[in-house]
């Protein structure tokens, strides 16, 4: 049976590089279609952290565009600062709700006190007692929010926010872990201002530490050295704390844009002599990632291909950390249903518009021939009971009179709202994790959304989104409840008051 190709792009904004690596599925496998690099703008990115996320956004805009980049999802690397990455151990009889209990275990991490949290988390084996063990992953979520917020702008639709250590344990899976049950494999992962070191046993992720590497980076020598203390460090642990370790390691060093000595290599084998070494850096890293590439495979970048990896279901590795919630199968299926209330709104307003006209002048009509039957009929009354008639039908004539300019005025301004555009924006900015099910409009200053979403966060998320449209003055969650009915979705309703119109000279 033929597979029917499919595209992904994976991004990553790291070391001052935008990189864009586009990937296509096929009969034939995964093959690397192109990639492209560009430097980021000044500016934009203070700190690990997007300054100037206009700009940021038409740079990756432009670098996509000009190279014919063209996808239908984007994964892209967690590239904000501070992230949280952590394994927890889940106590027996860790109760239903795991999420309030990692919620819980986050609030005791200072680097993310006082902040509102976007996490995500995975189960992994447990090799420690009868509990469960989580991979945690979290950042400040507002900082996530900027970052989705700004490939949004730059025309990316984003299924997949990962944390960078997790697509380069995809491209090194295959090859240094799988399969690997006799020794314990440690990763070390150099990128940006970090050290990650990863430890597996028996082909299952056993500890994950994150280290600040900002002082040494400039100084290749004394990087090196840093890196030998930490692995060193860790074999000694396993050595002393853990009884049915091993003991024998293969540890691979994966330098992404980081400069290490030219003897790197020689030198950790020297400190470390008992394990199996390979240091693999940007020259070397994309050696036996994917099937088949277009043109030379030197210098690739690695993360940015490893990413779009992941979009395709490409070498899994059984963790999964998504800060964009993923879409289910349930929310899939009232996509047609908001397409279809999208039309049938935009269809129904200038209907609605023009009955209201035609009706109102059919009204005036009968009420003026009420008034001229009833002239005749009530000659013969009395004075004063035809005075007071005739007045209370003045007053009809009178408010009917003033009616038709309101109306019309209401009708009027009903026609400048740009629906269109307002239903396009609502749409892009409408996150894979969610879908809406109805939207009406009562006049022309707002409307209401309601819909499905796999969490509470989701659905916080969307609200903040729609507050950054042009178009929307202020939307605001008025209700979000999980109901047995909706196959455990959150039901939400989010009331959006529309911004006035821009005057047009």
């Amino acid at each position: 049976m033929k597979l029917r190709a499919k595209t992904a792009l994976g991004v990553d904004i790291s070391e001052g590089l935008i990189n864009l690596a586009l990937l296509k599925r096929s009969a034939k496998g995964v093959e690397l279609v192109k990639t492209a690099s560009g430097p980021v703008p000044d500016g934009a990115i203070e700190g690990g952290n997007i300054e100037d996320p206009v700009a940021l956004a038409r740079a990756i805009r432009e670098l996509k565009n000009h190279n014919r980049m063209r996808a239908g999802k984007a994964a892209v690397s967690l590239s904000v600062s501070p992230v949280i990455t952590c394994i927890l151990e889940t106590p027996q009889g860790t109760p239903k709700n795991i999420g309030q209990f990692v919620r819980d275990e986050l609030k005791s991490y200072v680097a993310l006190s006082g902040r509102e949290i976007a996490y995500d988390f995975c189960g992994i084996k447990s090799g420690h007692g009868s509990g469960g063990r989580l991979l945690v992953v979290a950042a400040d979520d507002e900082k996530v929010t900027e970052l989705i917020r700004t490939y949004i702008r730059a025309g990316l639709d984003v299924e997949v926010v990962e944390p960078a250590f997790l697509a380069y344990t995809r491209a090194l899976y295959a090859e240094k872990i799988e399969g690997k049950f006799d020794c314990n494999v440690l990763v070390a992962l150099l990128g940006g201002s970090t050290l990650t070191l990863c430890v597996f046993r028996k082909q299952t992720l056993d500890i994950v530490r994150v280290e600040d590497i900002g002082e040494e980076k400039a100084a290749p020598d004394e990087l090196c050295r840093r890196l030998s203390a930490e692995i060193n460090t860790i074999i000694r642990f396993y050595e002393v704390e853990v009884a049915d370790s091993a003991g024998k390691w293969e540890v691979t060093v994966f330098a992404d844009s980081v400069q290490l000595p030219d003897d790197a290599e020689k030198f950790l084998r020297a400190e470390t002599p008992n394990a199996a070494w390979q240091v693999r850096s940007g020259e070397n890293a994309y050696e036996g990632m994917i099937v088949e590439a277009k043109g030379s495979q030197a210098g690739q970048p690695a993360l940015a291909i490893s990413l779009a990896m992941g979009l395709l279901n490409a070498r899994e590795t059984g963790l999964r950390i998504n800060l964009v919630p993923p879409e289910s199968a349930q929310v899939r299926s009232v996509r047609k249903q908001l397409i279809l209330t999208t039309v049938v709104i935009v269809l129904a307003i200038p209907l609605l518009a023009f009955l209201a006209g035609k009706g109102l002048s059919l009204l005036a009509d009968k009420v003026h021939r009420g008034i001229d039957n009833r002239k005749q009929t009530e000659a013969s009354q009395e004075t004063a009971t035809l005075v007071k008639e005739q007045e209370f039908l003045e007053r009809q004539i009178e408010l009917l009179s003033k009616r038709p300019d309101g109306l019309k005025a209401i009708i009027s301004s009903r026609r400048t709202v740009d629906w269109a555009s307002i239903l396009d924006d609502v749409k892009a900015r409408t996150p894979e994790a969610l879908r809406i099910t109805a939207l009406c409009s009562n006049d022309d200053t707002g409307m209401a959304l309601e819909g499905l979403a796999l969490s509470y966060e989701a659905a916080r998320f969307f609200v903040r989104m729609l507050n950054e449209s042009d178009y929307i003055s202020l939307a605001s969650l008025s209700e979000a409840t999980r109901k047995d009915s909706a196959d455990g979705l959150v039901t939400y309703t989010i009331d959006c008051s529309l911004a006035d119109e821009k005057s047009e000279n």
